[in-house]
């Protein structure tokens, strides 16, 4: 039996002459309109070949993609089904036909991965020319699976950016991270992904090629948008029919009849008459067609980034009409203080990064608001007081806040203590604020019943020493737990001291928890109240960039790992000492129970400070009958009776006391 083996040198010469043939002059537009094919079996809506005049905007992206154009980078920030995915599936297809080389694909999710992966294998097996290329996928052979896949002259990688591994493990020419946006923000601690992606092409220098495409998310922290801000910013002109002026489709130029009935875009051109300046839906073929890329910036010379919105959709997809009434939809959930839908339209539908700053009250509004009473007394209405201290590397920031019924709240005092933390005499100027007694309106001095040192940073175990030797002083060393659904304060604190045994240190320092996402949630929903229960009160004395502090977080929607996570952001140039005051001193007032004072409460505290003599001792102001039923608290020592006049005094305040061990030891 004759059997014909392959000749080996033959196979050697052949693919030896192929190495050494430069790069096709094949730009990726040309070459997807003559050998890619859309498979009928992902569900697209228009299998068959590729024609890029049906996306014309889609032609200058992938022109930048050829390896033959010099730029090194390529960032599209446009809506969902917007060709992203389908762009880069005809780049990777041009470069393993014409210019082949190790191609990473990064997604964010294992699960997009996995239908990345297999609508490229379905991509390959529809287009004869990537089917001659690409190894057949077979059992047992590893040349072609759901993340690696073999072809002559490279190896495709397809996984995700949520693994530092993912991003350290191989070298490739080719990087392409789809849905940046929805990338975790730092990889293990290991730093930015895309950052970690980028450095997989270091070794082919200016031949390595980066495309990334998302929608963006949020402003402050779209990933995407710093990107795009980073290259030449180019937008998509179309002409217009009647007078033939060059425009960018914005939504604020859409109409739309209340029905639905019909959607147009006006004109940009002041003097358009045709039509009445009205553009009808019907002559979007004929304008993206005769379109052009315009850059707005210089950028930094080696990125060239793209934005487009769900407005210059072809026919027959997504249409004006369409759009306009998820608009309205959008409208009307966020008219009930449910902003995401709108955010939804924002980001996958006009491309653009949802500033939901824009929904809340701004720093100027509060500014005004501010009330003429000095720093350092305290209003009538404000009867408890409580204190928050920020740690900073060379400082200290504490916030005295007077609460009143319904939590209404005035901030009595803002106090910056100069001095770096691991100086003793910095926490020994803190003591001396925090043991300060503050004027009444009605003549009383009062002072602060419960404080929180915040102990995260770099100085968490001065934070510790100071709170545990004044503990009985309810001054505690606190930390923010941002997670959705914890209370404002825990049931109980984290014991943090041990024995030389290794045993937890019943009477040492405690850690109390704080739920930063639900008290966040409290403080900004009550910014738009100037006056009663939960208003805040500022005064003037205050400087200018505490109101900006108070608002500069705002409430995002981000992806870790594939999941939806709704967290609090800020800039990273942003200080934001303002708000976490307002939280921690939102936690001493659930500590103290001041939430659950009754009206009969209340009104027994303004009972006791008409009692009082403008010349009687200070002493401390009784809290509510309630607070008896509250098995963590232990009755305080009662306070003297006030000589003038015969009534007697309320009872004392019963609230939570601890001791030290440390102190009982000294």
């Amino acid at each position: 039996m004759n059997i014909d083996y392959a000749d080996g040198a033959e196979q050697y010469r052949s693919a030896l002459c192929r190495g050494l043939e430069p790069d096709p002059e094949l730009w990726i537009d040309e070459w997807a309109d003559e050998y890619m094919r859309i498979p009928r079996d992902t569900g697209a809506a228009e299998p068959g070949p590729y024609r890029t005049d049906r996306t014309p905007y889609a032609r200058e992206p992938m022109r930048c993609l050829s390896p033959a154009h010099p730029a090194k980078r390529v960032v599209t920030k446009v809506a969902s089904q917007m060709m992203k995915t389908q762009i880069a599936l005809n780049w990777i297809g041009g470069v393993v036909h014409m210019a082949p080389s190790n191609i990473l694909t990064l997604l964010p999710s294992l699960g997009l991965a996995k239908r990345v992966s297999g609508r490229i294998d379905k991509t390959v097996k529809a287009s004869p020319a990537l089917r001659e290329k690409v190894a057949v996928s077979r059992s047992r052979d590893s040349r072609n699976t759901m993340d690696t896949k073999e072809f002559e002259g490279g190896t495709l990688y397809v996984t995700t950016a949520g693994s530092a591994a993912n991003l350290a493990e191989v070298s490739a020419r080719y990087v392409y991270g789809d849905e940046v946006d929805r990338w975790d923000v730092d990889v293990q601690n290991e730093g930015d992904p895309v950052e970690l992606a980028e450095a997989r092409g270091s070794t082919f220098g200016r031949n390595a090629k980066f495309y990334f495409s998302s929608s963006p998310t949020v402003k402050g922290a779209s990933r995407i948008t710093d990107l795009f801000e980073q290259g030449d910013q180019r937008h998509y002109y179309v002409p217009c029919p009647y007078c033939g002026e060059y425009q960018h489709l914005e939504w604020q130029n859409l109409k739309w009849a209340k029905d639905y009935s019909w959607a147009g875009m006006v004109c940009c051109n002041e003097h358009c008459s045709g039509q009445g300046a009205f553009i009808e839906e019907h002559h979007k073929a004929e304008m993206l067609a005769k379109g052009e890329w315009r850059a707005h910036a210089e950028g930094d010379g080696e990125t060239v980034s793209f934005t487009l919105s769900a407005l210059y959709m072809p026919l027959g997809w997504k249409s004006w009409v369409d759009l306009a009434r998820q608009y309205d939809k959008a409208a009307a959930a966020l008219a009930k203080g449910d902003l995401e839908p709108m955010q939804v339209f924002y980001n996958t539908r006009l491309a653009e990064v949802w500033d939901s700053a824009q929904e809340m009250t701004k720093a100027e509004e509060l500014q005004k608001r501010a009330e003429d009473y000095r720093l350092g007394t305290v209003p009538a209405p404000a009867m408890l007081l409580t204190a928050a201290v920020d740690t900073q590397d060379d400082r200290l920031e504490m916030l005295v806040i007077g609460w009143g019924e319904g939590l209404e709240r005035w901030v009595v005092d803002h106090k910056v203590i100069q001095g770096r933390p691991e100086d003793d005499r910095t926490w020994a100027l803190l003591d001396e604020e925090l043991k300060r007694r503050y004027l009444h309106a009605s003549g009383i001095e009062l002072s602060i019943r419960a404080a929180a040192v915040d102990s995260g940073g770099h100085h968490t175990q001065e934070v510790y020493q100071f709170c545990r030797l004044r503990r009985w002083r309810n001054i505690f060393a606190v930390k923010g737990a941002s997670k959705t659904g914890r209370p404002v304060i825990a049931q109980r604190p984290s014991k943090v001291d041990v024995t030389w045994k290794g045993t937890t240190e019943k009477e040492g320092a405690e850690l109390w928890l704080i739920g930063t996402d639900t008290a966040k949630d409290w403080i900004y929903n009550r910014y738009g109240l100037k006056e009663g229960p939960g208003a805040l009160h500022f005064s003037n004395d205050l400087p200018d960039d505490f109101y900006a502090q108070c608002v500069a977080e705002r409430k995002i929607t981000r992806y870790v790992r594939g999941y939806r996570r709704v967290e609090w952001t800020k800039a990273k140039a942003d200080r934001n000492e303002g708000l976490d005051l307002l939280v921690y001193n939102l936690a001493m007032a659930h500590y103290l129970s001041i939430p659950r004072y009754s009206v009969a409460d209340w009104e027994r505290l303004r009972t006791a400070f008409n009692q009082r003599s403008l010349f009687s001792e200070p002493a401390d102001i009784p809290g509510p009958a309630s607070a008896d039923d509250d098995p963590q608290e232990s009755p305080e020592p009662a306070s003297k009776p006030e000589p003038k006049p015969p009534a007697p005094a309320p009872a004392a305040a019963r609230r939570r006391t601890s001791r030290s061990g440390y102190l009982s030891r000294r």
